[in-house]
């Protein structure tokens, strides 16, 4: 028996020993075409179908790797859409002096002090408690207080309290470093009609003979509480996942005429997916529908359910109004299926089915004159953990990648799927037969004990 078990053992290692191996195998390869490079620069690999189809769920079979086939570091990211915003820091003015001027208006002169670490301004505020006024107003710089120039151009501001809630009190101007600005606010005494009317009326006996209509006018200065000098700055703020088109491979229309409904089977190169859209002439309708993939439970496959929606199309006169898509969390499946419930209503016609998802986009740093490639298409890969910090500091720095693009796919060089311990250890068949032989091995030692048993004396 010891001799049969190690003539096993030897089989199996022989079997085995040849699918040795430390490295995985990519089945693919894609130059990568970079725009001329003088210096080192960070460009961007936007991943395209082919990737998709030949790569693992998390892309951890993908590899960049340079002329000598050295590694590349890279950083894999999934694109952002941003949306700029106004950020606006705000400062008051520090000892404003000011001076009439002949025709009505009023100059005012502010300066900054040189030890005053402010960042240079981009408009000013004037603070008024005032309301219902409307003024023109000039901004002029200087850098040594002798010579103005025009800041931007002339600024009317307002408030129309009166008719609605309407107010703009800002000044904006090209940035500056200069430390002297002046402000000319033409005639800051206006008249202003009071809001109410004194009416006065003559009667004779119950007949109204005359009517007088008076407005009183006041003259308001306008007044300044405080003048505030800002620098507004536009910052890139992340508002969802970008999207693209996605080609279909191909799509199937099936009716279900016992449960009255339609079912598409959609093919796909397990891009990653996030809604499809129905394509149909059909108007005027309302169908309830989901999607479904097929998902491995136990020994058996089942449909479920990852995203539904209403598809509607209202095309009447003037009302025009489109729902043909369904959206579902990111997926890369082979195959999808669209399930439309008619009810007892006719089938829609099925022109086409079209795909939408996310991006994906590998950034590294790049040599001049570098003929870096990209391989994937590895089954038993396992995600490289590459240093990059030094990428992420720059994209937190505002740093924008070059766009680079992939060349034409092609078998990569290198021979059979490698060998892997952890993959052999959990093989279910391996696993199994192992326990037989233990099983077998076990019931055949418990004979031979029970034989042996039969064999002592009774006492």
């Amino acid at each position: 028996m010891k001799n049969k078990t190690l003539w096993l053992a030897f089989v199996c290692w022989g079997a085995v020993s040849p699918t040795l191996a430390d490295d995985a195998v990519f089945r693919f390869l894609r130059d990568v075409k970079t725009p001329p490079l003088k210096q080192e620069e960070l460009l961007a690999i936007t991943l395209d179908t082919e990737v998709f189809a030949a790569t693992q769920d998390d892309l951890a079979d993908v590899r960049l790797r340079d002329a000598e086939e050295k590694p590349v570091p890279y950083l894999l990211r999934k694109l952002q859409t941003t949306r700029a915003r106004a950020v606006r820091t705000t400062w008051p003015a520090r000892d404003p002096s000011a001076r009439p001027l002949d025709d009505g208006g009023l100059e005012i002169t502010v300066r900054f002090d040189d030890d005053e670490k402010r960042p240079h301004p981009n408009g000013l505020t004037l603070i008024s408690p005032l309301r219902n006024f409307k003024q023109r107003v000039r901004v002029l710089t200087s850098a040594n207080a002798e010579q103005w120039e025009p800041a931007g151009e002339e600024t009317v501001i307002f408030d129309y309290s009166r008719y609605m809630d309407v107010r703009s009190d800002s000044v904006s101007f090209p940035e500056t470093g200069r430390r002297y600005f002046r402000i000319v606010i033409d005639d800051v005494t206006v008249e202003q009609e009071s809001e109410l009317l004194a009416l006065t009326r003559r009667l004779q006996g119950a007949e109204e003979i005359e009517r007088t209509e008076q407005v009183t006018v006041d003259r308001r200065p306008f007044r300044i509480e405080r003048i505030d000098f800002w620098r507004e700055e536009h910052q890139e703020r992340v508002t969802g996942d970008e999207k693209t088109p996605y080609p279909v491979a191909e799509h199937r229309v099936e009716e279900d005429r016992e449960k009255h409904r339609t079912i598409i089977r959609v093919d796909t190169r397990r891009q990653p997916l996030t809604s499809l859209e129905l394509e149909t002439p059909d108007r005027n309708f309302s169908r309830h529908a989901v999607v479904e993939v097929e998902m491995a439970q136990g020994v058996t496959r089942n449909w479920q359910k990852i995203g539904e929606a209403t598809l509607s199309r209202v095309d009447f006169k003037s009302l025009k109004r489109d729902e043909l898509s369904i959206s579902f969390p990111e997926s890369r499946q082979a195959q999808y299926r669209i399930v439309i419930d008619n009810r007892d209503s006719p089938p829609l016609t099925v022109a086409g089915i079209s795909a939408e998802g996310n991006v994906y986009e590998v950034l590294y740093l790049a040599e001049p004159d570098g003929h870096d490639q990209l391989i994937y298409g590895a089954a038993d890969a396992e995600r490289a953990a590459y240093d990059t910090a030094a990428i992420q500091e720059l994209l937190r720095n505002g740093f924008q990648p070059s766009r680079a693009e992939l060349g034409t796919e092609g078998p990569s060089a290198g021979g059979p799927p490698p060998f892997k311990w952890s993959k052999l250890l959990n093989n279910p068949l391996l696993l199994g037969g192992a326990v037989i032989v233990l099983v077998i091995a076990l019931g055949w030692g418990l004979y031979r004990a029970v034989k042996r048993m039969d064999k002592l004396p009774g006492e």
